[in-house]
């Protein structure tokens, strides 16, 4: 994969994951320059193309198990199927299954860790894939179950994203997860780019609603740092003590000040 980006290094339109070039341009005459381009760099380095597993000038394509279109990203249909097919698992093992597959598309999923909470607590002591312990389910859990599925059939499309774009974060926590969806704004309408959420870890239970939230901001900001590096971004929450900002930090313990500090870029509104 080194080589790969060695070989197409400094070629902005196109993306390399090992053996496999992504090549995407804004039109048929760019696209016959930039295939060119690529065309002249791997002959240089003495690398030929298999021509039957190449796909050339379409307007969307399957890569790395997405449907790449012009407008974004989104599941393969065979996958969602497969997951909406997917029958009631009978032991810990095949749940783990389940919700492998299900979390393959994580980042199209909003508040994954909150609907998923009551299945994966199936899994506290499992052994893996191969744990045959049955479930013991409830009409709570059953529920879960057919959201989670529900959810992936519902998946929002990802749009690709542009560098000039404003962006927004929105945040939300509960008593048992923490999720952010960053969106970019485009014409004054909200694009989905990707969606964050984890579980909350026993000691961050025991939290305040102000870190609680904080935490939130924090972990959202980490998780999205790939894209809002060096970019302004706003925050939206529905804590309003989050507005104190530097405010508060006379009265907050070292982890507040600490989360705090490293938050002064973006712009918090409630």
């Amino acid at each position: 994969m080194r080589f790969m980006h060695e070989v197409l290094r400094g070629l902005s339109f196109c993306f390399v994951y090992l053996d496999d070039i992504l090549c995407y341009s804004e039109n048929a005459e760019e696209h016959r320059s930039h295939l060119r381009t690529i065309f002249q760099r791997l002959s240089s380095y003495g690398l030929k193309l298999n021509i039957s597993k190449c796909v050339f000038g379409v307007t969307e394509l399957i890569f790395l198990g997405h449907l790449i279109t012009p407008d974004g990203i989104k599941p393969l249909p065979d996958k969602v199927q497969a997951v909406l097919d997917y029958k009631q698992p009978e032991t810990v093992g095949s749940l783990r299954k389940f919700l492998g597959l299900l979390n393959f598309y994580r980042r199209f999923l909003p508040k994954a860790a909150e609907q998923q909470y009551l299945l994966s607590e199936f899994l506290k002591g499992s052994k893996g894939k191969k744990d045959s312990k049955p479930l013991n389910w409830s009409s709570e859990t059953i529920t879960a179950f057919q959201r989670c599925k529900q959810a992936l059939a519902d998946a929002a499309l990802l749009a690709h994203p542009s560098p000039s774009a404003p962006l927004a974060l929105h945040v939300d926590a509960s008593d048992y997860a923490i999720g952010g969806a960053l969106h970019q704004v485009v014409d004054s309408e909200l694009q989905p780019l990707a969606f964050f959420s984890r579980k909350l870890i026993s000691s961050e239970k025991s939290y305040s609603a102000y870190d609680r939230e904080l935490l939130t901001i924090y972990s959202a900001i980490r998780h999205f740092r790939y894209m809002l590096e060096t970019r302004d971004f706003t925050v939206f929450t529905d804590h309003k003590l989050m507005l104190l900002g530097k405010k508060v930090t006379s009265v907050l313990h070292g982890r507040s000040v600490s989360w705090i500090s490293s938050l002064s870029s973006p712009q918090i509104l409630y």
